[in-house]
């Protein structure tokens, strides 16, 4: 069967710019899409790529979906190579004609982002004031001597339950990944997450060091996943859905492989979001907080979704209206 297809590209501005090892983010530019079924029922998806974390162009995904035409049929998203795991992810959601899975999980711990630099310090202690129990600083964006006292600020100020990850973005080289696994080796990190970019280094850095270390950049698709269970990566897996492909392709992989895994946001829109929560929800994937504190990004209730506390529950996504993001980008 199907479908009547259209797409609409999008671009929203970042309401404060995010620092990273890659640069400054300042905003988030997508393809939001939407079929309409034989039976009338509307369906929507987005592709949200992230270049530097090695998926496809904009430019690509744009190229993609314009070849489509105006109908998609069942075995549209086959038809896509993996490496263009954006636009898998999107197509799968506006062709899914599965029933909504039903929310299992009550509630679901979620760790908050904190600025890079010393603005961590005032966002730590309102992230608490809130009740968040788990944190993601972004590291490797000055130098180790300035962001190493800093650590043991955001750690003295962290209350003993609660858990904090770092997140180098690949930046460290060699010899900086090293000096920081030394430098915390003794402290209480939960996974310090993409410290370089060079596969032999991470094996070796994550068989000398006591830290847990995760994959992130290294592992934007499951084709990437599996390559480093197959080489024997015993740490985290990060798993960015928006960036992954299908969805049912990720449950079926966490349920057989069972990877230590967190599954956090691409930055993507609350159209995506909840489309990844729902079944996050549905199915037991992960024990560790969930990656999807990125605050209001948007500075819109449209494109943000509801306000994301230290615990999500199944109505946050009830509460997203894909039609009105659609309207939006118009």
């Amino acid at each position: 069967m199907s479908s009547r297809f259209s797409y609409r590209p999008y671009r929203r501005v970042f309401r404060t710019p995010l620092r990273t090892a890659h640069g400054l983010w300042t905003e988030r530019e997508g393809l939001l899409l939407r079929t309409e079924a034989e039976d009338g029922i509307v369906r929507f998806g987005e592709v949200a790529p992230i270049p530097s974390f090695g998926t496809e162009t904009l430019a690509e995904a744009r190229e993609v979906c314009a070849k489509f035409g105006d109908t998609l049929g069942a075995g549209t998203v086959s038809a896509v190579p993996d490496r263009m795991g954006c636009v898998r992810f999107a197509l799968a959601a506006v062709l899914d004609n599965a029933t909504p899975p039903k929310a299992a999980a009550a509630r679901l711990p979620v760790a908050a982002l904190l600025p890079a630099g010393r603005a961590a310090l005032a966002a730590l202690d309102a992230r608490l004031e809130a009740g968040f129990l788990a944190f993601k600083w972004k590291v490797g964006v000055d130098r180790p001597e300035e962001e190493m006292p800093l650590l043991d600020d955001l750690l003295a100020r962290l209350p003993g339950y609660a858990k904090l990850r770092l997140d180098a973005n690949g930046a460290w080289s060699n010899r900086d990944a090293t000096r920081w696994l030394e430098f915390c080796a003794e402290r209480p990190l939960e996974f310090i997450e993409q410290p370089l970019m060079n596969e032999d280094a991470l094996l070796g850095l994550a068989e000398d060091y006591p830290v847990t270390l995760a994959l992130d950049e290294s592992v934007s698709t499951l084709a990437a996943a599996r390559e480093w269970q197959a080489r024997g990566w015993r740490g985290v897996f990060v798993i960015k859905p928006a960036l992954a492909g299908p969805l049912d392709e990720l449950v079926a992989w966490a349920h057989e492989t069972k990877p230590d895994l967190v599954l956090s946001s691409a930055i993507e829109t609350a159209l995506a979001r909840a489309q990844i929560l729902r079944v996050v929800f549905a199915e037991k994937l992960t024990e560790r907080a969930l990656g999807f504190g990125i605050g209001e990004v948007f500075g819109d209730r449209r494109w943000d979704g509801p306000i994301v506390g230290p615990l999500l529950d199944a109505s946050w996504c009830d509460q997203v209206n894909p039609e009105a993001l659609w309207n939006a980008a118009s």
